[in-house]
């Protein structure tokens, strides 16, 4: 259960945002810009930003909450399958010491076996289909996260007429980078207004 809580809950809604950036590890930052996401003057040379996906998906309160209420459920779903599990075991226990005091009778004791088997799988099958919802539901929160953030950058392409949008955090190609190009809370501040207009 602890493996499958890291899969389903870390920062899994970063990766498939590395589609939306280009990665040119030979361009250079541009020197001289003294504006943070302004268009360069005319042959001043490439226009390129960055943004950190690591803090948006921090910092988007829809993401975040939408993440908060999967953890829940996670847990939930996994005390839910606890407490089964625990009332099967009660019941193993109870048909096996009258088993050992000769309460039962052989063909009853087949019964038993039979009915605890079937509980077995059912509760395994509800645990299951617990997880392939959970499963389910980040997939959905990692599809509208990243359809999200690629409709505000490519806004913000048109608007100041970027060369390149990079992602600078862990697994990128993007090793340092000057914080006067960091376009994420222009990002944040958009993605978070779409959501309150919607509310």
């Amino acid at each position: 259960m602890t493996d499958v809580a890291r899969i389903l809950l870390c920062a899994v809604l970063v990766l498939p945002l590395f589609t939306f950036f280009g990665c040119d590890q030979g361009a250079d930052t541009p020197a001289g810009s003294e504006t943070r996401a302004s268009a360069p003057a005319p042959g001043s040379g490439l226009n390129i930003v960055f943004v950190k996906v690591d803090s948006l998906q921090a910092g988007y309160t829809q993401v975040a909450d939408e993440l908060g209420r999967l953890e829940e459920n996670f847990m939930k779903a996994q005390e839910n399958h606890q407490a089964r599990v625990q009332s099967l075991e009660q019941e193993v226990s109870k048909l096996q010491n009258q088993m050992q005091q000769g309460l039962l009778a052989p063909n009853r004791v087949q019964a038993e076996q039979q009915r605890i088997a079937r509980k077995e799988q059912e509760i395994l099958q509800q645990r299951e289909m617990a997880l392939s919802s959970i499963q389910e539901d980040q997939m959905r929160i990692q599809q509208q996260f990243s359809e999200r953030v690629k409709a505000v950058l490519e806004e913000l392409q048109a608007e100041n007429n970027y060369d390149y949008i990079l992602n600078q955090g862990q697994n990128s190609a993007v090793l340092i980078t000057n914080d006067a190009y960091d376009i994420t809370p222009m990002v944040l501040e958009r993605l978070n207004a779409v959501q309150d207009s919607l509310q």
